[in-house]
């Protein structure tokens, strides 16, 4: 791979997934043997959030760090601000020019306090390719492992069946094939072939280990009414979006069992929806946003309308983590509701130790004033 290639965003979301699939759940799965209902990846999903925590923590810390900065910067600006948009009323030039001015003497930039919420959403889409294709290679990985379990059991019967000497192996020349003409015995091709087809969907069924997380039967499908085993056509679109050409008509004969098995039954129960929606609300009541920056130039009604649409963005997220949930990976899901609580942890020890430091920034402050 290429350096630019590696930049792009495709290749850093094959990078991400290799590394969750190919490497990180390859070495958890080798630990045991029956993971019960906690499956092998919900393990390396957890890992890999602890180890992703780990490498963005500093940055995390700058974040928290600027926007704490940033709302103490907005807290000794705004008396100035207002008072700047009263004296110039109607003179949208001359208000632009004092509140660049005021933004100047206070080295404020409204850039910087959006930065933080631009980089938490830069590396949340990445993640998000990243578990999509990781979840992409365990789709085709188990195909192929059923498809070659399919092939080797339903062979097996009509080998049976040679060394018999019931059946006898022919090659059509014409359009180079093997084909199979009962030689002996009472049993007619069709009553073998059904024997054979009937022998692989056992083996299939016999050979299959569902991923399941507590009461989601398959991690790598979304904890809702989605079907167990995916249909051909998504898996189809999936298998080309990552280069691989697949026949739809071959992996609905292998995975005919187990959709079979599994026919009207949800995947799960939006168990993991549920806990990612609410803990991203009481992340959200926990949080304060910072106060938004007034733009050079907006009139007061600019302003309310800036705070309004603020205010219906916290609330926009977590619906869009529901929205998230529900229709891609459990796996995603559980990244999420994992990253969440380490951040909500995160948050509110910071903010403890904040406070305690502003409590005792002011108590010197007070004590010396009063001196």
């Amino acid at each position: 791979m290429d350096f630019i290639t590696l930049l792009g965003a495709n290749g850093i979301s094959d990078g991400i997934g290799k590394l969750i699939y190919e490497i990180l759940y390859k070495w958890i799965d080798g630990w045991s043997s029956n993971w019960g209902i906690i499956g092998a990846f919900s393990v390396t999903v957890i890992m890999f959030t602890l180890f992703l925590k780990a490498l963005v923590f500093p940055l995390d810390v700058w974040q928290k760090m600027l926007t704490r900065k940033n709302a103490k910067i907005m807290e000794q600006m705004k008396p100035e601000l207002e008072k700047a948009n009263k004296q110039c009323g109607a003179n949208k030039e001359l208000q632009m020019q004092k509140q660049r001015a005021i933004y100047k003497k206070y080295k404020y930039s409204a850039f910087s306090s959006c930065l933080p919420m631009i980089l938490t959403l830069v590396v949340f889409f990445i993640v998000f390719g990243g578990f999509n294709n990781a979840v992409a290679r365990h789709n085709l990985n188990m195909y192929q492992t059923m498809e070659e379990v399919y092939d080797t059991s339903y062979q097996q019967v009509f080998d049976k069946y040679i060394e018999e000497g019931v059946l006898e192996e022919k090659i059509n020349k014409e359009f180079n094939i093997t084909e199979y003409e009962v030689v002996s015995g009472d049993k007619t091709r069709e009553e073998i072939k059904a024997e054979a087809i009937s022998s692989a969907e056992k083996a299939v069924l016999e050979a299959h280990e569902p991923e399941s997380f507590l009461l989601t039967k398959n991690i790598f499908v979304s904890d809702s009414w989605k079907s167990v085993i995916p249909d051909a056509a998504s898996f189809v679109r999936s298998a080309r979006g990552n280069d691989l050409d697949v026949d739809a008509g071959k992996y609905e004969t292998v995975m005919r069992p187990l959709t079979e098995k599994y026919k009207g039954q949800w995947n799960g129960y939006l168990l993991l929806p549920i806990i990612a929606f609410v803990i991203n609300i009481l992340s959200m009541r926990l949080n304060k946003m910072p106060e938004q920056p007034i733009m050079a130039g907006q009139s007061e009604e600019q302003i309310k309308a800036q705070q309004s649409q603020a205010k219906i963005m916290q609330y926009m997220m977590p619906v869009l983590m529901l929205v998230f949930a529900l229709f891609y990976s459990a796996a995603f899901t559980l990244y999420m509701i994992i990253n969440s609580l380490i951040t909500t942890l995160f948050n509110l020890i910071f903010n403890m130790v904040t406070k305690r430091k502003d409590a005792i920034e002011k108590d010197r402050i007070m004590s010396t004033t009063v001196k």
